[in-house]
C-alpha cells in the first residue's frame, strides 16, 4: 500500500484555530470509567456504548455536522499508546484524523481517531475518504463491529473525554472524544 500523504485542514471559527485534543498527548491519564467519580450530568455521556454520532443527531435535531481539523499520516511516541493497537514497531505510520462535531452549529463535541496504515489494507480504507461524513454511521454501519473497553479521562476543568478501541474487518481503530459542556446545555 502506498501512503500518500493528505494535506492538512484547520477550520477557521470566529478567526481562531480550534486545537483538537490528540489521543498521545501526555496531558491525559485514560483510565477505566469506573476508576473516576465522574458527575452525573457526564454519564450518560461517556458510558453509552452505542454511536456517539447517534445520540447527537438525535439531540440535535437531525442539525449535526462534521467539520474536519485534520487529516495526515503521523507515528505515535508513546509505547504505552501504540501497545493499544497490539505489536506495532516504533515506526509504524498511522492514519490521523481530528474532527469537530457540532449540534445546532455549536461545537458539542472534538475527536481523534488514529488508525495504523495495516488497517487501511482492509475495507477500512474508506475512511480516509469520509470527509465531511461520521466515522460513527460508517463504523456502526457494520453489525461486525466490535468494541473493547472504554477509557474516560478528564478533559479542561469540568469536561471528559472518552477513548474507544474498535476492530472491523479484523483490524483496530481507535477514537477519542472529548466533550465540551455545551453538550450539557438544553
Amino acid at each position: 500500500m502506498t501512503l500518500s500523504k493528505k494535506p492538512s485542514v484547520t477550520p477557521q471559527s470566529d478567526n481562531k484555530a480550534v486545537e483538537i485534543p490528540d489521543i498521545s498527548s501526555s496531558q491525559f491519564c485514560w483510565k477505566p470509567a469506573e476508576e473516576y467519580t465522574v458527575a452525573d450530568c457526564w454519564k450518560s455521556w461517556l458510558h453509552d456504548p452505542g454511536s456517539l454520532t447517534k445520540a447527537l443527531v438525535l439531540k440535535s435535531d437531525n442539525q449535526f455536522e462534521v467539520e474536519v481539523a485534520d487529516e495526515r499520516w503521523m507515528t505515535i511516541e508513546s509505547a504505552k499508546l501504540r501497545a493499544e493497537f497490539g505489536p506495532i514497531s516504533p515506526n509504524q505510520k498511522f492514519w490521523s484524523r481530528k474532527v469537530i462535531l457540532r449540534g445546532r452549529g455549536i461545537p458539542w463535541v472534538m475527536a481523534h481517531t488514529l488508525l495504523p496504515a495495516h488497517s487501511l489494507e482492509s475495507p477500512l480504507r474508506e475512511v480516509m475518504e469520509l470527509e465531511s461524513k461520521p466515522l460513527g454511521a460508517y463504523l456502526f454501519g457494520h453489525p461486525e463491529l466490535i468494541r473493547t473497553g472504554m477509557d474516560v479521562t478528564p478533559f479542561h476543568e469540568d469536561s471528559w473525554g472518552r477513548r474507544s478501541l474498535f476492530f472491523l474487518f479484523g483490524k483496530p481503530v481507535m477514537v477519542a472524544e472529548f466533550f465540551l459542556p455545551e453538550i450539557l446545555l438544553d
